[in-house]
């Protein structure tokens, strides 16, 4: 059973892929897992959870998902019971179950509405319980667990959940406090350092405009701009520094079609389609895929907001400093771009051979892009229409959709 789910989970990987391109494969941290189920019984009923729940709901056999409820609750209670004593909780299980919980939150489906007997909860509310929990139990840890062995890839296998917690919430969260500035093994590594600081940023731009509310004397409305302008060169240098990651990652592949293109046809793909992240996105296996998204939604959220926080602060100066000028926003620092490629690639999630793994992924880039282009005015735009459809016409797609509709975003944008 487990073995069939994982099967099914994960994208069919090319076996050739060394992960040269930014050393990024598919989910490595499960691999991981799955060895340490073997000797852990709590990790094992956390993996039947989630392996039943996604078997059941890919053929809509409710008897698999109710068996998963069963193991879902065995492994959350004696996980909550592991969390009660400080050595227990320091255990590698204990992190790999928190986890998996947080798999089986995506999996589960249950109603986005709450429910009369516990108003606050509903999919997306237990799903954030359980990032959360999982942050603090890293932190509790500290750092020198995830510098070798099965600890970075637990570290690995909940970083990028946590920092889109912090970014769609826009405040940051544990993790993002952590700093700890682990080794960095590859591309991806470099990325979510890179934006770690973004959700604080977030935070900052929306104090900024709720002072504004409140500033009465032209005392306080200098001190706002100068507060305005240390945020605005913090936010200028992750911006550059996003800029660089892309060439980078651009130079990287660049190389790799010199090594190994030499005995292909001038008139290749690849050869010929080398001047974006867009054109290259596909061509260097799943991870690296999946990647390339999250760095344009990140790009998305991040530069959209920076837009909005640039006008402010301009207005903000015209009051206290009329003579002053914010600082230069280039026109690249853009949401509309990295929205747009989220939309051109969405029905690429879904293709067979991507895995249940991919529909996850694709939550996080396809409900920003969609309150991008809402918010725009485009709702009967055909990207918006492509991203809608590709969770209404597979599979996988389907159940994932459940996950939009927790979060919110599919009721708001079909409103």
């Amino acid at each position: 059973m487990d073995e069939y789910f994982w099967t099914t989970y994960l994208p069919q990987e090319d076996p050739t892929l060394d992960g040269s391109i930014g050393g990024i494969i598919s989910a490595p941290w499960i691999p991981s897992i799955r060895e340490l189920a073997q000797k852990d019984a709590d990790v094992k009923s956390a993996m039947q959870a989630c392996a039943l729940a996604g078997l059941g709901w890919m053929n809509d056999d409710r008897a698999l998902v109710m068996r998963a409820a069963r193991f879902y609750a065995q492994a959350l209670k004696q996980t909550n019971l592991a969390l009660q004593d400080r050595t227990a909780a320091l255990e590698d299980g204990v992190l790999a179950c928190c986890r998996l919980l947080i798999l089986f939150e995506m999996l589960q489906r249950i109603s986005y509405k709450a429910s009369p007997k516990t108003p606050d909860r509903n999919q997306i509310a237990d799903w954030r319980m359980h990032v959360n929990g999982t942050c603090r139990l890293l932190q509790l840890r500290g750092r020198d667990r995830h510098l070798s062995g099965l600890g970075v890839d637990l570290y690995d296998g909940t970083r990028m959940t946590a920092i889109i917690h912090g970014l769609t919430s826009r405040r940051p969260n544990i993790f993002t406090r952590l700093n700890w500035n682990l080794p960095r093994l590859n591309m991806r590594d470099e990325l979510y350092e890179l934006i770690n600081p973004a959700p604080q940023l977030l935070q900052n731009f929306d104090r900024f405009l709720l002072e504004k509310m409140s500033t009465k004397d032209n005392v306080n409305g200098r001190q706002r701009v100068d507060w305005g302008l240390a945020l605005m060169k913090q936010a200028l240098n992750v911006c550059y520094a996003l800029q660089a990651w892309e060439i980078q990652v651009l130079m990287s592949c660049h190389e790799r079609q010199v090594s190994v293109d030499c005995a292909r046809s001038p008139s290749s793909e690849l050869a010929q389609e080398q001047g974006s992240l867009y054109t290259v996105c596909r061509l260097h296996g799943y991870g690296f895929f999946s990647t390339c998204t999250q760095y344009w939604t990140m790009c998305n959220i991040f530069y959209g907001s920076l837009r909005i926080f640039h006008r402010q602060l301009q207005a903000s100066m015209d009051i206290s400093t009329p003579a002053g000028m914010a600082p230069f926003l280039p026109d690249w620092v853009s949401p509309e771009l990295p929205a747009m490629n989220v939309a051109q690639v969405a029905g690429d999630f879904f293709k067979p051979g991507m895995g249940l793994w991919a529909a996850h992924a694709a939550v996080f880039p396809i409900s920003a892009a969609l309150r991008y282009f809402a918010t725009t005015g485009r709702r009967n735009s055909p990207a918006f229409k492509s991203m809608i459809d590709a969770f209404t016409t597979t599979k996988t797609g389907v159940i994932m959709r459940d996950f939009l509709n927790s979060i919110g975003v599919v009721q708001e944008a079909e409103s």
